[in-house]
């Protein structure tokens, strides 16, 4: 029974927990269902009615302006697109649409790309924006009225701005 006793005292203390070398783990999950998020809710829908100085001044015109937000965990490229609807005036097409991005500021280095004409176009990059209110970019949208003719006013031209943005890392 001596023997017994010792032991005893030993799975005593192993059980609370004073010998050394004890270990415990603790599994940790972290699940990214997505990587980027982009919120574009500050472009206002964009009405234009032309006027008689629009006409008259340098095509393209700025009709509007458009404004979007980009949260990324990756690498990233901020395109746009449009597309029209069928429209009353002879010529017109998402070719004389253009947007310049001219300004892109906030966290993960985000720069303004060239923009253009659509097809889709590039308007801005940036990475990783990870403890930040993300990168915020801006532009003008225009319009090229030059080719446009209005048989029978008025001539409504509608069409949709499409933003999107995709992973560009390597």
């Amino acid at each position: 029974m001596r023997h017994i006793r010792p032991v005893a005292v030993i799975l005593m203390t192993l059980s609370l927990g004073w010998a050394s070398g004890l270990s415990q783990t603790q599994t940790v999950t972290i699940t990214v269902n997505q990587s980027l998020y982009l919120d574009c809710s500050g472009s206002a829908p964009i009405t234009h009615t032309v006027t008689q100085s629009d006409i008259q001044s340098t095509q393209p015109i700025t009709v509007g302006t458009w404004s979007c937000n980009v949260d990324a965990l990756t690498n990233y490229i901020l395109s746009a697109d449009i597309s029209l609807n069928p429209t009353s005036v002879v010529n017109a097409s998402a070719n004389d649409f253009s947007e310049t991005c001219t300004s892109a500021t906030g966290n993960g280095s985000p720069t303004c790309g060239a923009g253009g004409t659509f097809g889709p176009i590039t308007l801005g990059t940036g990475g990783n924006t990870a403890g930040s209110l993300g990168a915020d970019f801006s532009g003008n949208v225009r319009v090229n009225l030059s080719d446009w003719d209005v048989p029978t006013p008025p001539g409504i031209v509608q069409g949709t701005i499409t933003y999107s943005v995709s992973d560009s890392t390597p």
